[in-house]
């Protein structure tokens, strides 16, 4: 039996082609209109119909210029396609420009979405269609593949174009053309300290990205006017610091204040939130940092949280998404991502609530460290670091979570052990790397030598969650040594720090005192009132008289020696007078215990006569009994606790 011709075939058997297909000598389906002109958006020209003679088509002057219209039009489609076929994939640019502009891929999904099941049928039928035997057939699968995929590039390309935008767009005061010029010389000459320590920020990419915005042959991307005003912020602030010769003739304090203004406001405008693009992730990155420096938790916390959104938004969390990417877009992606993984995790730790960046769904490879050796050390320890912010990660999960209370004592011991061995480990990967040859190397050795303050001090938290709530003991010895030592090393660092310039100093108050949280002080505080211990007394003294000489450098300095003073205060009336902590009591092994008692413990100051000046307006005794209740009592967060007294309205 005869096979069936296509419907679409079968109206007339003297059906002919239209006059599109017959000029481009293609075969026709001779619907109306025809699959060719609808894929390719032109009219189509009428079926089965004569074909006039060559007289008449010279007669009749419209048509060839009806003719000439639709060859314009088919060439404009082809070389269209042409360019859609031809040019690198989005995520992809070249060599010439190491970091993406704008977004590099659709949005992420992942493999449980619509979309991604959506992509993956249209990628088999593409296959079926392409091994067709049959090609008008094909040439259907094709046709309607196309208009898909039309339809979404269209929405795709809709949202990207939104958020573009330029300097006169935003109506922003840019700093003075030869400062810039000069800025960027001197980058590439002497990179500041800020850009060698932040690894991400590439010396080529702020040439790039100033000729982007001053000589604009593109609109700029969405975030890229915040992200120049936050790196020539710290660009700027390090050459002042510096006291640059080069750019002593230019008024940075000036240039300074300006970029700041304009990085805060570009942080808070509604436009941050919404297209994430690489740009705007580096920007908020840039944003988390200063929120640190200026010890504005909250808002650093917010940050990291929009960042993350970003991060997921597009892909920066699994391998997969980063594949299709040139090498050098793929490097500052994951640069900037396991940047914001080690701060979530410290501050998650810190403040004792589950991290944003969740290890269990993350697949990104790390960063490649740099083969120049001046490079190489910082990313070397960046990397160390990366490893220690996931032990800090471990941490709230296993030991601090929700879940992780309700875990078995047995289980709970064997993750302590784990996690303290694998801490003490890291740091000495850390102390291994060779900072000698490094650009700043005197901050690398810095750096290592307060590794073992950061270090122990983790290791107060980690040894801190052998007290179980439903346990009696508050405090043990392991705990306390680990408290110990970390003041110890605190006390060693400083005298490394002491004697330097006044924003190395800082450099140590942000990122290093700042780090780890409060517990250290907290835990020998407890033991020296409950013991009166005077070794106790004079450490905690020592430290308090340490952030002294420092409290004037932050507000995070500051608020850390007002509550430490309050603390050792009330230590020193307490030991010097023997009257001791009650609701604890010590053991022969060092641990301190809660005494069984019918009802809950109740930790409080001894009832002594507090001279006039033991306490000022921030903490009284009061506040320093329901804070060791707090602490010791529901194993609380330090930082948690503490967070009443700094946002209230006595510590400005």
């Amino acid at each position: 039996m005869a096979a069936r011709t296509p419907s679409i075939a079968r109206n007339s058997f003297r059906a002919r082609a239209c006059d599109n297909c017959r000029l481009r000598k293609i075969k026709c389906d001779k619907a109306v209109p025809c699959s060719s002109c609808s894929t390719l958006g032109i009219a189509c020209g009428p079926t089965g119909t004569p074909v006039r003679s060559s007289e008449t088509r010279r007669a009749d002057p419209d048509d060839y210029e009806q003719r000439f219209l639709a060859i314009q039009e088919q060439l404009a489609t082809i070389q269209q396609a042409l360019q859609q076929i031809t040019k690198p994939p989005a995520s992809v640019q070249p060599a010439s420009q190491p970091i993406a502009i704008g977004p590099t891929a659709p949005p992420f999904e992942g493999q449980s979405s619509f979309h991604h099941e959506t992509l993956v049928a249209r990628d088999a039928a593409y296959s079926a269609a392409n091994t067709a035997r049959d090609g008008q057939i094909g040439d259907y699968v094709s046709a309607a593949l196309s208009s898909l995929k039309s339809s979404l590039d269209r929405h795709n390309h809709a949202a990207i174009q939104s958020g573009a935008q330029s300097p006169t767009q935003l109506n922003q005061t840019l700093l003075p053309v030869e400062l810039v010029i000069a800025v960027v010389k001197k980058v590439k000459s002497q990179p500041p300290f800020f850009l060698v320590s932040q690894s991400w920020i590439d010396p080529t990419r702020v040439e790039q990205l100033c000729q982007s915005i001053y000589f604009p042959l593109n609109p700029m991307p969405p975030g890229s006017l915040t992200l120049f005003y936050g790196i020539l912020y710290y660009v700027i602030r390090d050459y002042l610091h510096a006291g640059d010769s080069d750019l002593a003739h230019f008024d940075l304090q000036s240039s300074l204040e300006l970029c700041e203004r304009h990085f805060v406001g570009g942080l808070s405008r509604p436009e941050i939130m919404s297209d994430p693009t690489l740009e705007k992730i580096q920007a908020l990155l840039l944003g988390v940092l200063k929120a640190q420096e200026e010890f504005d938790v909250q808002r650093c916390w917010t940050s990291l949280s929009l960042a993350f959104n970003m991060c997921q938004s597009i892909g920066l969390h699994r391998r997969s998404t980063l594949e299709r990417d040139e090498f050098a877009i793929a490097e500052a992606k994951r640069h900037a991502f396991w940047a914001l993984y080690t701060i979530d995790k410290n501050i998650s730790l810190n403040i004792g609530v589950t991290s944003h960046f969740q290890d269990h769904d993350i697949d990104a490879e790390l960063y490649t460290p740099s083969n120049d050796p001046k490079h190489r050390p910082w990313d070397l320890m960046g990397l160390v670091i990366v490893e220690f912010a996931s032990v800090q990660g471990r941490v709230y999960d296993q030991l601090y979570s929700t879940s992780a209370c309700r875990a078995g004592d047995e289980q709970r011991s064997a993750s302590i052990e784990r996690l303290s061995s694998d801490l003490m480990t890291v740091r000495d990967k850390l102390l291994a790397i060779d900072v000698s040859q490094g650009l700043y190397s005197d901050s690398l050795h810095g750096m290592a030598a307060c590794a073992d303050f950061i270090a122990y001090s983790v290791l107060t938290v980690i040894y801190r969650a052998q007290t179980h709530p439903r346990d009696v003991m508050a405090v043990s010895s392991q705990c306390y040594a680990s408290a110990t030592a970390a003041l110890q090393s605190h006390l060693k660092c400083f005298t490394y720090f002491r004697g330097r310039q006044t924003h190395k100093q800082t450099e140590y108050v942000n990122w290093i005192l700042l780090y780890p949280s409060f517990t250290p002080f907290v835990i020998v505080f407890t033991h020296a009132i409950t013991t009166a211990s005077t070794a106790d007394l004079a450490l905690l003294q020592d430290t308090t008289s340490s952030l002294e000489l420092i409290k004037g450098l932050s507000r995070g300095s500051m608020h850390l020696y007002t509550i430490c003073d309050a603390f050792v205060r009330a230590a020193q009336i307490l030991v010097n007078s023997q009257q001791t902590l009650t609701g604890l009591e010590q053991h022969q092994d060092g641990s301190l215990v809660i005494p069984t008692t019918d009802g809950p413990g109740n930790i409080a100051l001894p009832d002594v006569s507090w001279p006039e000046d033991t306490f000022d307006s921030t903490m009284n005794q009061a506040d320093i009994s329901m804070f060791l209740n707090g602490f010791i009592g529901t194993n609380r967060s330090v930082m948690d606790i503490l967070s009443f007294d700094l946002n209230s309205d006595s510590i400005q």
